[in-house]
C-alpha cells in the first residue's frame, strides 16, 4: 500500500491532481483530493495548509491562494473515504433543495390548510 501511494504522490508532484471543494457540516471549506478529505489548518497570504480530517493521519496538502494544488506531503494512515463522500454529497444536495423549496412548500401547505377559509371569505362578498 505504501508503494502505491509513493507512486501516486510523485504523480501529484508531476501533474495537477483534480481537487474539489465542499462544505463541512459546520459550513467550513473541505478539500477533497483522490477521495481523501482535508480541512483547512492554516492560511497565509500565499499558501493554504490543509490536514487530513482523520485524526492522527500525517497526510497534508498545500494549495496556493487561488486554491491551486502546490504539493502533497506525507502518507495517509487509512483507506480513502469514497462512501462518506457520496453520503456527504447527497446530504448537501438535499439540504440545498430543502432551502430552495422549503418556503414554497410551507406556503402551499398553508394555502391548502386554509382553503376553506379562503373559499368562505370569497363567497361572503
Amino acid at each position: 500500500m505504501a508503494d502505491a501511494f509513493v507512486i501516486l504522490t510523485s504523480e501529484i508532484q508531476g501533474k495537477s491532481l483534480a481537487i474539489l471543494f465542499i462544505n463541512s457540516n459546520k459550513g467550513k471549506p473541505l478539500l477533497v483530493a483522490d477521495d481523501y478529505t482535508f480541512k483547512l489548518n492554516k492560511a497565509t497570504a500565499t499558501t493554504k495548509y490543509w490536514i487530513c480530517t482523520i485524526k492522527d493521519c500525517a497526510a497534508k496538502v498545500h494549495t496556493d491562494s487561488n486554491n491551486g494544488l502546490m504539493k502533497s506531503v506525507g502518507n495517509h494512515s487509512h483507506l480513502p473515504e469514497k462512501e462518506k463522500l457520496v453520503v456527504r454529497e447527497v446530504r448537501e444536495k438535499i439540504t440545498f433543495f430543502f432551502k430552495i423549496f422549503s418556503p414554497l412548500t410551507f406556503q402551499l401547505i398553508f394555502i391548502q390548510q386554509n382553503m376553506h377559509c379562503i373559499i368562505y371569505n370569497s363567497l361572503k362578498y
